[in-house]
């Protein structure tokens, strides 16, 4: 069989698609070489921003536009995972939050973090269980490493 003409860099594929891990920078302030050593916290960094949303990084006064269904799928993922005896490693756990996220509406309010408890109490939480759990089989059933 001929051999590729181009591999793939991941990497570099996932830094243009994701720049929010690169602290800020644009994706095409910050270009890497193909031979730069495989940063092993990128996926670190993307939890810790994906999560310090629902560990009350905000305070009193701050008003932002804020997904509820993505705060109740990251607050409840782990349970579930748990539960299922999934990999918790921070690929598996991206994976599970973006395709329960894809299953479930979008819901945004304009809110302070008091006015965000209440509009998370409106939504059922079977609902999210359900795309939870879903997802959560799915990535299970075909984990990406």
């Amino acid at each position: 069989m001929a051999d590729r003409k181009k591999e793939l860099n991941k990497e570099l594929l996932f830094q243009k698609l994701l720049p929010a891990l690169q602290d800020g920078a644009p994706a095409a302030a910050a270009p890497t070489s193909p031979a730069a050593p495989r940063d092993d916290s990128a996926f670190s960094a993307l939890h810790s921003r994906l999560f310090a949303r629902t560990e009350g990084g905000h305070n009193q006064e701050t008003v932002a536009a804020i997904n509820v269904m993505e705060t109740l799928v990251l607050r409840h993922m782990d349970a579930v995972m748990q539960r299922f005896n999934a990999c918790s490693c921070d690929r598996c756990r991206c994976d599970v939050a973006a395709c329960a996220l894809n299953r479930l509406p979008p819901k945004y309010v304009i809110a302070t973090p008091a006015r965000l408890v209440q509009a998370e109490l409106e939504i059922p939480l079977n609902t999210v269980m359900d795309a939870l759990i879903k997802a959560v089989i799915a990535v299970r059933a075909n984990p990406r490493h």
